[in-house]
């Protein structure tokens, strides 16, 4: 293989009447980018193939919490990551409005599932069923409205980051009431630190790319070229950085959720190449499959007083 083979320039920009495989572009977001130079075959190649480490991840915690039991909640919460990466893949692949939405919805969607638990725990089973009602019912108002009177992004970022705010406010004042250990509460504050500073840091790269789009191909293109223009798409870094910060973020809510539900004794935390955590069932324990979301968590309560 030539060494011209591996690093080459930029091929020309596609002109902008130009209609690519999947049709004309009808997402009312096209980011920064450049359309079908990389691929016939995808819109944004690099925006699409980064999805790869959601899906990955997802993967990951759903095989843990299928190994060690750890309930439907992260099972779906699981599933729901994975497909906020296929949603995300397909929409840069072909700039549809269609698959826009089976990005930005599912994100909505698979923060409300952990947000209706939270703010249901600790109460009767009518206030559970209740914060569940309201959710879904939330999530349903939300998704008319995007999709049929006000389709601006906007929308979906700003209730995307009240559920973000609404649920760390919520776990952080589970864990510290909850969680009694000073050596663990500060172990669960440090990896919810991890969690937010990742997603955070794919924020500020995502705000980057936004704002010097036309600086950042014009380096790509006069300065790096192929591969290594690659590493200025700043917005597959959000995609990679953001499915860390939320993967370390579902193993915080693990962890938090056994304490929660009094079987933090039953379930041991490991370290896959010590960057995978992982939480693994002890042997013969009850686990946190054998809990009832809806049972009244008066006992649990009651236990750790």
């Amino acid at each position: 293989m030539s060494f011209e083979f591996v690093f080459r320039e930029y091929p020309e920009p596609k002109p902008l009447d130009f209609i690519g495989y999947w049709g004309p572009v009808t997402a009312t977001i096209d980011w920064c980018e450049e359309n079908y130079v990389i691929s016939p075959f995808f819109a944004e190649f690099i925006n699409a193939t980064t999805n790869l480490s959601f899906f990955i991840l997802s993967m990951y915690h759903l095989y843990s919490a299928l190994k060690n039991k750890l309930g439907n909640l992260f099972i779906f919460v699981s599933i729901g990551m994975g497909v906020v990466g296929l949603g995300s893949w397909f929409f840069h692949m072909t700039l549809k409005y269609e698959f826009q939405l089976m990005d930005e919805l599912p994100m909505i969607y698979v923060t409300a599932i952990p947000s209706a638990y939270l703010f249901g725990y600790g109460n009767s089973v009518f206030i559970k069923k209740l914060t569940c009602i309201l959710v879904f019912t939330a999530m349903l108002v939300m998704t008319i409205i995007y999709c049929f009177i006000y389709k601006d992004p906007v929308i979906h970022q700003i209730c995307y980051a009240f559920l973000n705010f609404a649920i760390i406010i919520r776990s952080l004042l589970l864990t510290n009431k909850k969680v009694k250990d000073q050596k663990q509460r500060i172990f669960l504050y440090k990896l919810l630190f991890k969690s937010f500073s990742l997603f955070a840091f794919g924020f500020f790269i995502w705000n980057i790319d936004n704002e010097f789009c036309i600086h950042l191909i014009n380096l790509r293109r006069n300065l790096f070229g192929i591969p290594l223009g690659f590493l200025l798409e700043g917005h597959g870094w959000w995609h990679i950085f953001t499915s860390l910060g939320i993967y370390n973020f579902v193993l915080y809510m693990e962890i938090l959720v056994t304490y929660l539900e009094g079987l933090e004794n039953n379930y041991d935390l490991i370290w896959k190449w010590k960057f995978f955590g992982q939480l693994v069932l002890k042997p013969n324990m009850k686990s946190l499959a054998d809990v009832h979301i809806f049972e009244d968590d008066s006992k649990i309560t009651k236990k750790n007083i």
